[in-house]
């Protein structure tokens, strides 16, 4: 039997959420906000509870723990979230958000909404939650 890409499971979720990502990125880029979609996931693990590790972070968003630390950094330079050492071991940080994140987390939510209703026209609430169990039995299967 032929293998076809396209047919593909694998390629058409990952081919998905390249063009979701891109639909995301445009849509905060139309409100002028200086934010990645990357940066936005951090940010949304640190609204949910502040004062989290790289590490925590990294296992909260799935990201890898170096692209979650140039993630952190650069909100760092943009002034969104602070590393703070811990009191309880010097070698530990902990990642705060700041209020000027504060500020954007309105804002990013809408975009974000935006972008799910766009991509969800003609998708039923039912088909919806549907396709949510099937991806997260995908990912307890990855996991």
């Amino acid at each position: 039997m032929e293998y076809r890409l396209e047919e593909s499971v694998n390629h058409r979720v990952a081919t998905l959420a390249i063009l979701l990502k891109r639909q995301v990125f445009r849509l905060i880029a139309e409100d002028h906000l200086r934010i990645t979609p990357e940066q936005w996931v951090v940010l949304y693990a640190l609204w949910q509870e502040d004062a989290l590790t790289v590490g925590e972070l990294s296992n909260r968003t799935r990201k890898d723990f170096a692209n979650t630390t140039r993630i952190v950094d650069k909100l760092g330079k943009l002034g969104f979230v602070a590393k703070i050492k811990s009191v309880h071991d010097g070698r530990s940080t902990t990642v705060h958000i700041l209020p000027a994140a504060e500020a954007l987390q309105e804002p990013l939510q809408r975009c974000w909404k935006r972008s799910t209703d766009l991509a969800m026209q003609g998708i039923s609430e039912a088909e919806q939650r549907d396709f949510l169990k099937i991806l997260e039995r995908i990912e307890q299967n990855i996991l």
